[in-house]
């Protein structure tokens, strides 16, 4: 017994039709694929056994031959928060895509007599994934932890050329007072 092909009408066979629906299928799919984007980066901040995954709260795009930058920033109630105590340190890790550039971490603390100071690190440029941030002294109290990544030259405020960040990931840090069993 021999089989033969049903044509459809137009000439084409069922197997045809199907071929035809995978290609266009396969070719929508792709398509889709390329209009999404990649998620953003997020960084994780852990401290007193409190972890926190930070989206970015500064994004900016940077078309550097038209000398435009485009920044999203994210509203205050959308940046994350830890309670820590004067003299506990922040480990902060980042995703591969932010330690394969430069970044760093700029900072805000109270010192024991309660003036606002702020310091930075150094920028790290060896594919680092992790810093651990330790006040300076046990009584300073941390408030405020950026990372800071995507670095541009801009022009200076007063003269010359700065760099600025275009990527940053932001902890507010709420001050907590040690329990009276701790301090005993």
């Amino acid at each position: 017994m021999t089989q033969t092909r049903q044509e459809r009408p137009g000439g084409m066979t069922s197997r045809g039709r199907r071929r035809w629906i995978t290609l266009f299928g396969s070719a929508a799919a792709c398509l889709t694929l390329t209009a999404c984007q990649a998620p953003l980066p997020e960084v994780t901040f852990y401290g007193d056994r409190n972890a926190v995954e930070s989206a970015p709260t500064r994004w900016c795009t940077v078309d550097s031959a038209a000398q435009q930058v485009n920044c999203t920033q994210a509203s205050a109630d959308q940046v994350q928060r830890l309670g820590l105590q004067a003299g506990q340190p922040v480990q902060i890790n980042v995703p591969g895509d932010v330690g394969d550039q430069p970044w760093g971490v700029y900072f805000r603390y109270l010192d024991a007599t309660g003036q606002l100071l702020d310091g930075r690190s150094e920028v790290f440029t060896d594919g680092r994934l992790a810093y651990t941030l330790h006040p300076f002294h046990d009584d300073d109290q941390l408030v405020y932890v950026e990372v800071q990544s995507g670095f541009v030259l801009m022009a200076g405020a007063t003269s010359g050329i700065d760099f600025a960040a275009s990527q940053g990931w932001l902890l507010l840090i709420d001050p907590i007072q040690p329990s009276p069993a701790a301090a005993q």
